[in-house]
């Protein structure tokens, strides 16, 4: 086996991401390389970790020259972290695969389906034991008192309006691009993380309380057993052929203790650290799927709950009950 240098894209100031899967990637074989690559060169993490090179934003950035920079710096993995450039890295991925460059990533028309918050509601399968929150283009379609106004196509946290009368959500919905329309649910939010092989099988199912959010990520965050809603949430994974890797779904509880979809993320998460320390080990099996060791991979991993992971001051920590397995990274 030729030495494993991994690509972890789209570096930004996720260290505490970066370190927790290079935990991973060296764990699998100790002489790896995992770099650090962003569009910005001053971007925070940069001076962080082992390598780091800039590369090119990926709607200026060329097959042609993707393949030289691979070549060049003998990629042998790529992990992508953002969802701005899942479409880009899914529609590369068939020819990195034919050099032998392995790719973390579902498919396009999955990646297109998960980032369409309105088509995600409307094609979601009706045999699903969860369903997704009713989303419309038009908040006089929905049958409710108060509203969540979101940008249709991808993320955009910071532009989310919660909780608005229905003048105030048509007018939150003049500041955004393509305003889709929900109602607002009170209620409890979590996480479910887990890893998707080739076959769209799901291996774990790992559920966190989304305990204290800002800007739409968790920087609170507690990881909790529900085998009921374990299941559910993999039946809910598994209809949806074409997911690859890691995938992080969020649900929301409704006060009535109602499960809904709120979406569906294929990719790694701002508090996935936490995922792979209670045993998510998405990044040492997505390895050891490249290398034809799919046998090895349990489908029911042991998990360890109870633990935490809190954000505060540019650090994470990550808190186990059981001191033995208590973490602390940079951020």
């Amino acid at each position: 086996m030729k030495p494993i240098v991994l690509l972890f894209t789209s570096l930004s100031s996720k260290y505490a991401l970066y370190w927790a899967v290079k935990k991973q990637v060296l764990q699998f074989a100790p002489n790896s390389v995992v770099m650090g690559t962003d569009c910005r060169a001053e971007c925070p993490a940069s001076s962080k970790v082992d390598i780091f090179v800039q590369t090119p934003e990926t709607e200026i950035w060329k097959e042609s020259d993707l393949v030289s920079f691979c070549q060049k710096h003998r990629i042998t993995h790529i992990v992508p972290t953002r969802d701005g450039e899942l479409k880009f890295w899914s529609a590369h991925a068939p020819k990195l695969s034919s050099l032998g460059i392995s790719t973390m990533i579902s498919n396009q028309s999955r990646i297109s389906y998960c980032l369409d918050k309105l088509t995600f509601f409307n094609s979601w399968p009706k045999s699903s034991p969860i369903q997704p929150i009713n989303t419309a283009l038009s908040p006089d379609n929905l049958k409710c008192d108060r509203y969540v106004v979101k940008e249709r196509y991808g993320s955009g946290a910071n532009l989310i309006g919660t909780n608005l009368t229905l003048a105030e959500a048509k007018d939150w919905a003049k500041k955004l691009e393509n305003p889709i329309f929900q109602p607002y649910i009170k209620g409890s939010e979590l996480s479910a993380e887990t890893w998707v092989d080739r076959l769209s099988k799901c291996h774990g199912m790992l559920l966190r309380w989304r305990s204290k959010v800002l800007d739409g990520e968790a920087i609170q965050s507690e990881v909790f057993q529900d085998s009921t809603l374990e299941r559910n949430l993999i039946e809910c994974v598994e209809n949806i052929p074409g997911i690859h890797g890691h995938c992080l779904t969020q649900v929301k509880i409704n006060t009535e203790g109602i499960p809904q979809i709120i979406e569906l993320n294929p990719r790694l998460g701002g508090a996935s650290p936490l995922a792979f320390h209670a045993g998510i080990s998405s990044i040492f099996w997505f390895l050891e799927e490249s290398q034809g060791l799919s046998k090895k991979i349990p489908t029911t991993p042991a998990l360890q709950y109870g633990s935490k992971l809190i954000k505060e001051n540019g650090l994470v920590h990550i808190i186990d009950p059981f001191p033995s397995r208590q973490k602390k990274s940079e951020d």
